[in-house]
């Protein structure tokens, strides 16, 4: 039986660096999502570039590395290819705010940048890690007969690695540390691999700059937990196992920014906090005028909490349930927002940390089982963005489960930011198909410009379980005129099908 030369590196060392190297690229592509975030959002188009990015690169880098590893078998270049990854991605962690300052400074198309930014911080250091694999096989293959078993560990180890590396990074890194300081944590370990897999008499890196390296990198993680913040665009930013936060100050008002690709999620004027500054939530006043008995009230999406807290001081019998998935929102409304602990401590006021369609389900069971109230208002301000829009809470389907939770003469209202007609409308006309196919009223306010049918503008959707005459005469409060006179009839094309959870290509339809 032909045998290879037998190659002075144990099969230990070896399974150790598969293991290590695998781990560490997940942990660096799941930390990218919040590298980007700052830039480019945590949209879909976010996510998929960057997996790509990252996929592509690795296989690049297995194409590579295994014909290098045939050419130059040896352990000492195995470790510098591993050396350069860590380098590499100390030098993200020191300079990706400047090198996205830059690269996101004009207005290139969202799909394009993504790729681009993926490409220049994480395609280099993604063809390295990927080098690694066929370059380990290479040396730990000492005797065909044993070719797949040895494969099949190492493949083995590497996943394995690989699902420790995604659950590390989503699970505990990104909540305890700054993304700059978990690239520094990861540009070491790379370090101690590629020392470690060298053994007894380390070439390059040899024991001593490695000590050197790996001190400097862990210093430059402790700096960066501690001032790392200061290069990122203005205003306190904070990372949450679902979002990016920046709060920010203009003068005398307060914004919380969940993605860059909008000016702000909430907005509160600081010396009246429980004003609404935003227009789109002044509509809520319309469902107070057609039920003027509304007691139970849910909010899908809490962001700075400002229309909870409107009402809860505005509307003294009224009950509100507020779903918000990030825990860290609540946390940052309650420190920058005004949510105040005695609003907290009202019995009115109820908060659920998850999914509003989990949410909506269990309300739902509670209502048939339990015989709790149903809702006479829901108001769903979920979006991030005009593009970052969670496609599951603009379906039929969930506005089934909506409808099933409101009472015989309950209202659903929701804020799109989209235009009625022209190329930018068809995330309208798919959400206002699937709402009449569920809510015998539908009627749309135009927030910004009334009289511009294909101006993107921010557009109230409002679904009546039962039908109202919405004409005004001299009762009716000025207020409500005000609002009412943004009222759009529209007739929606059958040319866009209903959004559904089968098909809802709701990022597709704002940036097409």
């Amino acid at each position: 039986m032909k045998t290879q030369p037998k190659l002075s590196i144990s099969l230990f060392r070896l399974y150790t660096t598969s293991f290590l190297c695998g781990a560490m690229v997940m942990a660096l592509e799941m930390t990218g999502s919040r590298v980007l975030a700052p830039y480019l959002g945590t949209s879909l188009i976010v996510w998929t570039s960057l997996i790509g990015i990252v996929l592509a690169s690795l296989s690049i880098g297995y194409w590579y590395g295994g014909l290098v590893a045939d050419k130059h078998p040896n352990v000492s270049l195995l470790a510098k290819i591993i050396f350069g990854g860590g380098v590499y991605i100390a030098a993200t962690a020191f300079s990706y705010p400047v090198v996205l300052g830059v690269l996101t400074a004009g207005k290139t198309n969202l799909y394009a940048l993504a790729v681009i930014c993926s490409i220049v911080l994480f395609a280099i250091p993604g063809i390295l890690l990927g080098m690694v694999s066929p370059f380990v096989v290479r040396l730990a293959v000492r005797d065909v007969g044993s070719t797949g078993t040895i494969v099949g560990r190492l493949y083995a180890l590497s996943s394995i690695g690989s699902i420790l590396g995604t659950f590390l990074g989503g699970f505990i890194l990104i909540a305890f540390f700054k993304v700059g300081t978990i690239l520094f944590l990861i540009a070491t370990i790379l370090i101690f691999v590629a020392l470690l897999v060298q053994g007894q008499k380390p070439v390059f890196p040899n024991r001593k700059n490695a000590m050197i390296t790996m001190t400097v990198f862990l210093g430059g993680g402790g700096w960066f937990q501690l001032y790392g913040n200061s290069f990122l665009p203005v205003g306190e930013h904070w990372d949450t196992p679902y979002n990016h936060i920046c709060v920010y100050r203009i003068g005398n008002y307060r914004y919380l920014q969940t993605d860059p690709g909008s000016t702000c999620q909430s907005s509160m004027l600081i010396d009246r906090p429980n004003d609404l500054m935003s227009r789109y939530c002044q509509y809520n006043e319309l469902a107070f005028h057609f039920h003027p008995n509304l007691q139970n009230m849910l909010v899908i999406g809490g962001g700075g909490y400002c229309l909870p807290k409107h009402v809860i001081s505005s509307h003294q019998n009224v009950n509100v349930d507020v779903v918000e998935i990030d825990p860290g929102i609540t946390k940052v409304a309650r420190e920058w927002f005004g949510l105040t602990d005695a609003m907290l401590d009202n019995q009115r006021l109820r908060i659920a940390h998850e999914d509003a369609r989990r949410f909506l389900r269990r309300a739902k069971n509670e209502i048939h089982s339990a015989g709790k109230p149903k809702y006479d208002f829901v108001f769903g301000d979920a979006f991030n963005s005009h593009y970052n829009i969670p496609s599951h809470l603009t379906t039929k389907e969930y506005m089934e489960e909506v409808s099933e939770c409101l009472s015989d003469d309950g209202i659903f209202m929701t804020n799109i930011i989209a235009s009625i007609s022209g190329e930018k409308s068809k995330l309208f006309q798919g959400f206002h198909r699937a709402l009449t196919e569920v809510f015998p009223q539908v009627e749309v306010f135009l927030v910004s410009g009334p009289n511009d049918e294909k101006y993107v503008q921010n557009i109230v959707v409002v679904g009546f379980k039962r039908r109202y005459d919405l004409k005004t005469d001299e009762q009716t409060p000025e207020k409500v005129i005000s609002l009412m006179n943004r009222h759009k009839k529209v007739k929606v094309s059958n040319t866009v099908p209903p959004l559904t959870d089968a098909f809802a290509p709701v990022e597709w339809y704002v940036l097409m």
